[in-house]
């Protein structure tokens, strides 16, 4: 079946979009229908605001990988659709929206990149592996990126469709600095940001789910939570297991700016974190020059501790369907308080809490 399966899907992608050749070529029996409704906050699909395409694993009733391939924008279909030929029976597939070459997917198995007809779903791995390297050791951020799984069956008559819901699968820090005190200003010249340390590295297979009209994560079973329906639109989210913390640990580093008002903004990107991940932020000073290192001046003496910051905020990093946060730094004197940037209270941990 997986061979014979996979031929008739890989002859069927990419036809005319003609409609009477389209349909002479290939009678598609399952159409894919992406969608981003932004983490439950929209009934709108916003997918085509924030995914250029989805690199898409098709795997078989035993887990094995039958097909892949990258979906694009297209005439031919709505969105991100996805028209596929696949005999009935049971399938599953894994969509990763804005793979750039940054992070790479491979076969936990070998160590190399998937193989159809080999590769099982649950040994699917992802790492950022050609992110920008700099010469203090940070790397550059990852892509923006996004995730879906869904399982479902094909029948023997008519057109299986499927919804498949994609989350935010990127951790996304926004910050602001500011000197509360004119007579600490920041000197002019050039900054960094610096955010460490944190695995990079994901196991495709879901950890959690989020089942229609519940309001938190499940753990993810797939002997007895996975649906094999025929139509399905249900909106059902899943999150990918994030690696052990000892896996693939990066410092992420990404330029900032120090803009006329004398306040330094800058953003973070990596992949998702954890409760349990160390994630400390510091911000560097270079002055005129553009050679980076580890003895570069640090504006926080000892880090800002976001986790104790998420902590204090009560934000569910292991569960959160969308990791993307805006924190507002104040610096006065010694003391640094943070607060999230939309404007609730700051937080003042001039204790020592973050110092």
């Amino acid at each position: 079946m997986t061979y014979l399966a996979a031929l008739s899907l890989s002859l069927c992608l990419g036809v005319s979009c003609d409609t009477e050749l389209y349909f002479e070529e290939c009678v598609y029996s399952l159409l894919i229908r992406y969608d981003y409704n932004e983490e439950n906050t929209t009934t709108d699909n916003k997918i085509l605001y924030w995914i250029s395409d989805i690199d898409e694993y098709i795997f078989d009733d035993q887990g094995v990988l039958l097909a892949t391939r990258k979906v694009t924008e297209s005439i031919c279909a709505e969105n991100l659709d996805s028209e596929v030929a696949l005999r009935p029976g049971r399938y599953s597939v894994l969509a990763l929206g804005n793979v750039d070459g940054r992070s790479v997917v491979w076969d936990a198995a070998t160590g190399e990149a998937p193989l159809v007809g080999q590769t099982r779903r649950e040994d699917m791995r992802m790492t950022l592996r050609n992110a920008e390297a700099f010469p203090d050791g940070t790397t550059g951020p990852c892509e923006e990126l996004y995730y879906g799984y869904r399982s479902f069956s094909v029948g023997e008559i008519g057109q299986s469709v499927v919804r498949v819901d994609m989350i935010n699968a990127h951790f996304q820090l926004r910050f602001r600095v500011t000197w509360k005190n004119r007579v600490h200003m920041p000197d002019v010249g050039n900054y960094y940001a610096v955010m460490g340390d944190t695995p990079s590295q994901y196991e495709l297979m879901p950890q959690y789910v989020y089942l229609p009209r519940e309001f938190e994560a499940l753990p993810h079973d797939p002997e007895t939570q996975d649906p094999y329906l025929t139509r399905d639109n249900r909106v059902i989210h899943y999150i990918p297991r994030t690696a052990i913390p000892d896996t693939n640990i990066l410092r992420h580093r990404d330029s900032t700016y120090l803009n006329a008002d004398f306040e330094v903004w800058g953003t973070i990107v990596g992949y998702r974190i954890k409760s349990e991940t160390n994630a400390v932020l510091n911000l560097y000073y270079t002055g005129d020059g553009d050679v980076l290192t580890d003895e570069d001046p640090m504006v926080f003496p000892h880090g800002i501790d976001l986790q104790q910051y998420f902590d204090w905020f009560q934000y569910d990093l292991d569960h959160e369907l969308k990791q993307e946060y805006a924190i507002d730094i104040v610096i006065d004197g010694d003391a640094i308080q943070l607060a999230p940037l939309e404007g609730m209270s700051i937080a003042d941990w001039s204790d020592g809490g973050f110092l």
